[in-house]
């Protein structure tokens, strides 16, 4: 029989508390080796998935496979499915030697296999030296350090993590995600890992999966979830957009030009089945709106606008403009902000039509 192509499989799954619906007819498949993000705010139903795959939970309907296994009614400590949590769960009594090397003193390993085994996760995760103290003599990334190798130290090929950074600083999220990410490449573990920081999901994953009140609302790349969403609630979710009511005026080649109000967007669409009077939505990044001069925007009708600034905010890489064309206002970002400083009054700037996404009908 040949290996099953996905780590984890859910179909269909179902999960209520009561009258309230946590999750509803979730579907998706985790490919082998993969890191995938389960992204999306407080009470989504992240969270459930990811403990009813730990099997915390059990669902109500559909169905769970760990490496080709229906795993429904499975106890949790038959998966396989090591959950790091939030709070690291560290056993305060005990070293960082003893709360790594637990789960092999559960199987019973010999103490030379044991010494082996904790030393290794000690190189790996930086922490030589620091067997000896208490999980309340460490910092916040050393505990979190020390509950990854725990998770890992027995050989499991699948770790799930429920926001495991998020008692760390920013810097120290940065450095730890990155760590873990790497480690993740280079053992060839399946990663599944829960979190509403939209820059961390981008930042280290394979794939995201977007929740919203309890469903999946896309499943994609880091890529494909940022420049190509499929509902505003994702466009919005994940970054900051500009949304723009239109309605196709005319298809142009692989350009449809966009009425909205007095502007004309013109759009690069390859394929589309879009048709002239159709309603649209765009969806426009701030940082895809480039600062030009007014001498550059001429007589130019399409992708190119004059506003006044109403507020800014200086975001040390950018600075963030909220600017006045007409009744719309723009969110536009300066990604170079060291070369022309804050700026005032009126701006302009423009928009390459490759650069825009079209959401069909009014999404708004």
């Amino acid at each position: 029989m040949s290996e099953p192509k996905h780590a984890i499989q859910i179909d269909n799954v179902t999960k209520s508390f009561g009258q309230f619906q946590a999750i509803s007819q979730v579907s998706l498949d985790i490919p082998m080796g993969s890191f995938t993000t389960l992204l999306g705010p407080s009470g989504c139903g992240k969270t459930t998935l990811m403990r009813l795959i730990a099997g915390f939970y059990e669902p109500d309907h559909g169905q769970i496979h760990i490496h080709g296994q229906q795993v429904n009614g499975m106890p949790v400590f038959k998966r396989n499915t090591p959950l790091v949590f939030q709070e690291y769960a560290l056993f305060p009594h005990m070293s960082v030697y003893e709360n790594i090397s637990y789960g092999l003193k559960m199987q019973k390993a010999s103490k030379q296999e044991t010494k082996d085994k904790v030393n290794a996760m000690l190189d790996m995760f930086g922490l030589q030296g620091l067997q000896g103290r208490q999980p309340k003599e460490l910092s916040g990334g050393q505990q979190q350090r020390v509950a990854f190798a725990r998770a890992l130290i027995t050989g499991q090929q699948i770790l799930l993590m429920d926001e495991p950074l998020s008692n760390l600083d920013a810097k120290m999220r940065v450095e730890v995600r990155n760590e873990l990410r790497e480690l993740q490449r280079r053992l060839g573990i399946t990663a599944i890992f829960v979190t509403h920081d939209q820059d961390e999901a981008l930042a280290i994953s394979d794939t995201i999966a977007v929740f919203e009140k309890g469903r999946i609302a896309q499943v994609g790349t880091p890529w494909d979830i940022y420049f190509k969403p499929r509902t505003p609630f994702v466009a919005d979710f994940v970054g900051t957009a500009n949304f723009v009511a239109g309605v196709v005026a005319a298809i142009e080649g692989n350009d449809i030009v966009v009425r909205s109000e007095s502007s004309l967007f013109r759009v690069y669409q390859s394929q589309s089945a879009l048709q002239a009077g159709d309603k649209v939505t765009l969806v426009i990044r701030p940082e895809c709106l480039v600062l030009i001069n007014e001498t550059d925007i001429g007589d130019a009708r399409e992708n190119a606008w004059s506003g006044a600034i109403e507020k800014s905010s200086f975001l040390g890489r950018t600075i963030r403009y909220w600017v006045n064309v007409g009744p719309f206002q723009w969110i536009v970002d300066d990604t170079s902000p060291s070369m022309r400083g804050y700026l005032q009054g009126n701006i302009h700037f423009a928009l390459d039509k490759h650069n825009i996404h079209i959401l069909p009908g009014d999404a708004l």
